[in-house]
Formats: C-alpha cells, structure tokens, sequence
C-alpha cells in the first residue's frame, strides 16, 4: 500500500514513500527539494542512496532530488538477494515503475558509478523516456575500463588501508559479516579520493545499511560480458559526463564518445566524488547543466 510521509527540514521539503514495482517488489524513495525531480541514482551495485545526500540538499532549492533505493539497497529490502531477485531487466523495470510513480512524461536523472550503467540500461529500452542524463563519475557501456580501476585502486592501498581489509576478511570478520562489510568498505574508501584527508567525513557517515555485498554480487556476476553501446544512439536527450580528473575508475572518455555531443567535463584534484573535494567547481556545472534541461 502506497504510504507518504511529508517532513519540512528548514526551507526544503521532504516526502518519502513507498510504491510497488512491475513485479510487485515494493521499492523506497525520498524527495529533498522543489522543482523539477531528478532523480538520484547510486552505485555499487549495492550502495544506498545516502552518500548522494549532499546533492540534493545542496541544490534542493532548485529541483526536486528523487533519493531512489535500487531494489536490495537501502530501505527497498527484498526477503531474497539473488541473480534472480536482482535481474538486470528487473532494475530497469523499476525505474520504469518509478517514473509512472512519479507521474512525469520523462525522466531526468544524475547518476553516480554503477548508477550510469543503470541507466544506460534503462536508455537502450526507453530512450524516449528520458529528459536529461548527467552522468557523475559513472562506470562505462563496456568493462574496458574495469581492469585498470583495479589496478588503480590497489596502487592506492595504503598499509593501513591493507591491514585493515586483511583483518576484516579474515576470521575476524566471520563473526559478524554486517560489520565486516562495512568496516572494509571504509577501509577501501580513501583510494577513491584525490586527497584522502577529505575521505573521512564520508568514512564516518557510513553504517552497516550503507551498503549490501549481496547485492553487489549477485548483479556484478550478471555482468561479466557487458557492452550497452547498441541502441544508445537512439537516445536524443542532452547527457553531461562530469568526472574528478583523478578519479580510480578511468571511463570518463568512453561514455563521452558512446554519447555524441554529450558535454565532458573533468574536474581536478577530484576523484570519485567530486562533490565532496571540489563542490564549488562541482555544484557549477552541474547546477548549470540541470538549469538548462529541467523545463
């Protein structure tokens, strides 16, 4: 049953609700701002939308930020996370459902790391159906740039970093796999940045809903042979490519050239989430770049 619950947090409102998706999964979402929805999507796979927080209230003012809980993440739980559960037509389904939920001819999205492949997926079945993309620091159409991000990572580990990943995924990490999980994830999470001094706050903010492995891997093992190229020529709608200069994973390129026309812009001394080390260059472009599309 469709429940909304409104919340007023200083001068931008909130809403969040719940709604059914094509397969009668009930799936989350919460909107932070006025305006125009755009909606949020985030990575992982796996992660919830939390991190993306920052976005929307900083622009709340000017759009409506759909906070999107991809089905298993988050608040939009399943009682089973498997490949079955987490389909990759099953996902782009639920996009579809939260656009009729959202009641809107066409959807604008921003979308982050696993969130590009997300909706480069939905842009092959519904190219009609979008208004706007930007993509934030998002993974390719294909795995050509995955082996490098590996190794871009691993070349980041500090010793800390290290000791901290082996004793979490040793025994020790058995006893309570939740807190294991998340304790990893922080311990990963400076290697995304280009200074890892301004990891922290996001170190600090995650918890053990942050994020769930489960679902990483029952939809990263659906992608071993990804290409999405064929069909995204049909999309029409005008898509930034936003992405920190010393972001890990290196993909930045390949989604500007699957996209012609699409706008690039690389900002430095960033790496995958330039909002939190270079807002100020970040929040210019992209504010812009939604000023000119959301009508």
């Amino acid at each position: 049953m469709h429940r909304l619950l409104v919340l007023f947090a200083f001068t931008v409102s909130m809403s969040a609700a719940t709604f059914k998706s094509h397969d009668g999964t009930s799936l989350y979402y919460e909107v932070v701002g006025k305006g125009e929805f755009v909606v949020l999507l985030s990575g992982g796979p796996g992660f919830s939308p939390e991190y993306l927080r920052p976005i929307a209230e900083k622009l709340g003012d000017r759009h409506a930020f759909v906070l999107f809980h991809q089905r298993g993440t988050g608040k939009s739980t399943l009682e089973t996370v498997d490949a079955k559960a987490l389909a990759l037509p099953s996902l782009v389904g639920d996009l579809e459902a939260l656009r009729k939920e959202l009641k809107v001819e066409k959807l604008t999205i921003a979308a982050h790391s696993f969130g590009g492949i997300l909706t480069m997926m939905y842009a092959r079945e519904y190219p009609e159906r979008l208004g706007a993309i930007a993509f934030l620091d998002a993974g390719g159409p294909t795995l050509k740039s995955v082996p490098k991000f590996t190794a871009n990572l691993d070349a980041r580990f500090s010793a800390e970093d290290r000791a901290a990943i082996q004793e979490w995924s040793g025994a020790k990490g058995k006893e309570n796999h939740r807190r294991a999980v998340l304790e990893i994830t922080r311990a990963k999470t400076p290697a995304y940045f280009a200074d890892r001094a301004k990891a922290k706050p996001m170190m600090d903010s995650l918890t053990e809903d942050s994020f769930h492995d489960g679902v990483f891997w029952a939809i990263v093992g659906q992608m071993m042979a990804l290409d999405l190229r064929q069909g995204l020529e049909k999309v029409k709608a005008p898509v930034l490519v936003l992405h920190g200069k010393q972001d890990p994973l290196e993909s930045a390129q390949e989604v500007h050239e699957t996209f012609p026309g699409s706008q690039l812009e690389l900002i430095d001394n960033a790496g995958h989430f330039p909002w939190l080390e270079q807002p100020d260059r970040f929040y210019s472009i992209l504010s812009a770049f939604l000023a000119g599309e959301c009508h």
